[in-house]
This record gives C-alpha cells, structure tokens and sequence, in this order.
C-alpha cells in the first residue's frame, strides 16, 4: 500500500470579504489517493480543480464551524461534483446544524439538478447523493485512511445572550497510517476577537489541520491560493 499523506492549502483567506487572488478557508487532504475536503469556503471549487483533482472524486468533507468564510463554497462544490455524474455518496461532517446547511445546498440547487437531469447529463437527484451529518467532540470519522477526532475551541467564546453556547466550532485532528503519533501541542494564534485565547493543539508528526483561527501558516502549501 502506498501510505502517502499530502496536504494542500486551497483557501487561507479568513473573513467575510471577497479577496481578488485569494480564496476563503478550505484545505484538502489526500491520504493513499482518496480525498478529503477541509472546509469549503468561496473558491473551493475552482482551487480544487487548479490543485489538478476531479470534484467527482471528492466524497468526505468536513466542516469546522458554520461561518460563511468556511461553507460559502460548500454547495458550488457539492454540485459541481453532481453535474460530473458522481452517484456515490458525499459525506459532510461537522458541528450542530451540518445536517441542516446541506439540506439547504441540496435544496438550493435543486432546480438546475432537475433541469441538468432532463438534460441528460445528471442521472441522480442530489438528495440520493448527499448527506450532512452533525458530530460532537472525540472521534467523529474513521476509514482505513484516516482517523478524526475534534475538540471544541474557543472561536465562539466571547458569544453572550440567547448565543451563548449555541454555535459550536472544532478543531479536528488526523491520524493517518504513516504519521500516527502525536508531538506536544503546537499553539495556533487565535482571531482577535474579545474573549479569544490561543488554543493549542496536538497534531499528528506532521501538522494537517487545526481550526483555532485564522492563521493556516503551519501547512504545506501548493501555488497561491
């Protein structure tokens, strides 16, 4: 078996606002050939198909929190892996109220998907294709590539009134075949929001990917992004 763990920065911009070379928040994971998406921020799509990868091949996404600068780009490359005839199943994983942000992409695209089927060129409706599933905290993914478990961090602390506590926002660790252990925690600088502390995190041998702001500083990086 090939044990080849690669990570690529497809996204570091952080925040609402549109940057004209830069995309939002997404990474992609690839371990033994398979894919796993990072967060789906504005752009997700088209630097997935800079980075040389097929949508169509795409099939596990995971979500660390709900901010649009981290799911703008969720429903683009959802579809977008439909209009290419993907019929297996996509995966979204992330905190409360993923099953429901998926629903609403599904729900949004469905008219072009109906208009691409009496095309001729899509042969699945997209809610037979994806699926959202809402995660707590410690182990919340295994395969025979990878191993995920996720923490809660801070990013949404300082959060006060009926929001208190609401919204939930994860760091997620992974563990793959050929980097398997874990180095003392590597602290990630966190927003600079009120009531935000630096969240340290303990990555495999090789960091992949952490959420505790928004700094990516710490990946491999493939071109711009």
């Amino acid at each position: 078996m090939n044990e080849d763990t690669r990570l690529i920065t497809l996204g570091t911009s952080g925040g609402p606002p549109p940057r004209a070379h830069r995309a939002q928040s997404s990474n992609l994971l690839t371990v033994n050939g398979t894919h796993y998406v990072v967060d789906a921020g504005d752009g997700v799509a088209r630097r997935i198909a800079k980075a040389g990868i097929n949508l169509r091949e795409i099939g596990t996404v995971f979500i660390t929190h709900h901010h649009d600068d981290h799911t703008a780009g969720l429903g683009t490359l959802l579809s977008v892996a439909s209009d290419q005839n993907r019929t297996k199943p996509i995966h979204v994983y992330g905190p409360p109220r993923t099953a429901e942000l998926v629903t609403a992409a599904v729900q949004y695209f469905t008219i072009s998907a109906e208009i691409r089927i009496a095309d001729g060129g899509r042969s699945i409706p997209l809610a037979q294709v994806f699926f959202g599933h809402d995660v707590g905290t410690g182990m919340i993914y295994q395969d025979a590539n990878i191993k995920v478990t996720g923490v809660e961090n801070s990013h949404f602390d300082f959060h006060e009134g009926p929001a208190a506590g609401k919204h939930k926002s994860y760091a997620y660790r992974f563990e793959t075949p050929d980097r398997g252990s874990c180095l003392p925690g590597i602290p990630v600088p966190a927003m600079p929001s009120p009531g935000l502390r630096k969240t340290p995190i303990c990555w495999s041998r090789k960091p992949l990917h952490a959420k505790a702001g928004w700094k990516r500083w710490l990946m491999t990086v493939a071109g711009k992004p």
